[in-house]
């Protein structure tokens, strides 16, 4: 198994914390050990109705600044068997960056250079390798729904989510090589798109895989830790 890996909410001191509500999707309240009563900003907007319980155990990084509104981060929820549920959605964006780095998705083929946060079209997308025989664009979404072992994206209709795709088919049509990363955040043995929760996302990614757009599943492994690269595995477009 490749090392390549990247910490909980880009690094810094941990403290357990019990969930007691969400006033908006940006926020938790939560509870120190000391009984104090903090607010946590969540980088996940998605509903995780069956993730934030009120009671349930968080995993809160303090992440103070003065461009921030709270001083700390909620990056995973504990989960009744005792592992961990994260909500951090930009930690499978730095795993692939890291992956892209170091070279170790040959899928993508030969570049030499990684550009980040590029604007195609009316689309800013994750990453574009450049310096090989051909440009490959890449965008990359989060998993953070496991069902058994089937990550399943997304937990919300995502219409920026069906923007990107539908704008890499267009990229493939008009030449260019592009690629949809799915990163689970857990070990999964393939990632789909939940074609119950969002179909139109669905049927872009189908239409996107018959014009020629790469489809990448990541699994990993998730904890307090951080996230880590296990294996590529299959992504359907849909369950």
């Amino acid at each position: 198994m490749t090392s390549c890996g990247v910490p909980l909410a880009g690094g810094g001191t941990q403290c357990l914390a019990t969930f007691l509500e969400r006033p908006n999707r940006f926020v938790a309240r939560a509870q120190l050990p000391d009984g104090a009563v903090v607010l946590a900003h969540i980088a996940d907007r998605g509903r995780l109705v069956e993730t934030l319980v009120p009671g349930v155990t968080l995993c809160l990084v303090h992440r103070p600044g003065a461009q921030r509104a709270t001083a700390w981060q909620a990056a995973a929820a504990q989960r009744a068997d005792g592992s961990w549920a994260s909500l951090d959605t930009l930690l499978p964006n730095r795993l692939v960056r890291c992956l892209l780095e170091r070279q170790l998705l040959p899928e993508l083929g030969v570049y030499q250079q990684v550009r980040r946060e590029v604007s195609m079209g009316a689309s800013r997308f994750d990453f574009v390798l450049e310096g090989g025989p051909r440009t490959v664009v890449v965008e990359v979404k989060s998993a953070g729904r496991l069902v058994g072992a089937r990550a399943l994206v997304p937990d919300a209709p995502s219409v920026r989510a069906v923007r990107h795709v539908t704008e890499l088919a267009a990229l493939t049509r008009h030449g260019m090589a592009t690629a949809l990363v799915v990163v689970a955040q857990g070990e999964a043995d393939h990632v789909a798109i939940d074609d119950t929760i969002d179909p139109q996302l669905s049927v872009a990614t189908r239409v996107a895989t018959e014009v020629g757009v790469r489809l990448i599943g990541i699994s990993s492994r998730f904890d307090t830790n951080g996230l880590y690269f296990k294996q590529i595995v299959p992504l359907l477009v849909s369950i």
